[in-house]
């Protein structure tokens, strides 16, 4: 008996994603991650710091709040790729659940056909067997 490969939904999702795709993921996935949010709590602790002592970017720290800007812009359009990228990746997911469960079914189907075939072919009882099936449809 032949069955068909197990297809990992992960694996067929990663194998449909594109370079860019691929890139906006790792950088979605890398500022998700609590360290992302210490570093740059700690730069702009830094920056703050620095921009005083120095006066190079004094308080209210325009440099720094429009680098921010153009970081908080970018991430934005990434961000939305990564999720866009999540949604497909949670349909394929349903997809290939769908197909393993209709494949399921299927296969008991034939397992409930044969053992009433076996039944039969034994002469044993079939009829509080076959009301059981019934009852399961």
């Amino acid at each position: 008996m032949h069955h068909s490969q197990v297809l990992n939904a992960n694996q067929v999702h990663d194998a449909s994603l594109s370079p860019v795709e691929r890139f906006c993921k790792r950088i979605a996935d890398s500022t998700g991650a609590p360290v992302a949010l210490a570093i740059v709590i700690v730069a702009q602790l830094v920056w703050i710091t620095a921009g005083q002592l120095t006066r190079r970017d004094p308080f209210p720290f325009i440099f720094l709040l429009t680098i921010s800007n153009v970081i908080q812009l970018t991430l934005l359009f990434v961000i939305s790729v990564a999720q866009r990228q999540s949604g497909e990746h949670a349909e394929t997911r349903a997809e290939l659940d769908h197909e393993w469960i209709r494949a399921l079914l299927h296969h008991q189907e034939l397992q409930e056909q044969l053992l009433l075939r076996i039944a039969a072919s034994t002469n044993a009882p079939t009829k509080d067997l076959e009301a059981q099936l019934s009852a399961l449809a």
